[in-house]
């Protein structure tokens, strides 16, 4: 299965967007790409960390665009 990334997203989103999408019988992934630099101890200071960045299927990438553009 391939992924193709949808959009970035604050933490606080993450529950409603993944709850939105399976609503709609579409499968997400999710990725912190601030992890690794945050348990490694070294990130910039002023980076916005909790931004997650939200993935779908390549197969359902239109329809979960449109999902999230009536949603937000």
């Amino acid at each position: 299965m391939s992924y193709k990334f949808l959009s970035t997203i604050n933490f606080f989103e993450v529950q409603k967007v993944q709850e939105l999408l399976e609503k709609n019988g579409l499968i997400s992934k999710i990725e912190a790409p601030y992890h690794f630099n945050v348990t490694a101890g070294w990130f910039d200071p002023f980076c916005n960390n909790n931004e997650r960045n939200v993935f779908v299927l390549e197969k359902d990438f239109e329809r979960a665009k449109k999902i999230l553009e009536n949603n937000f």
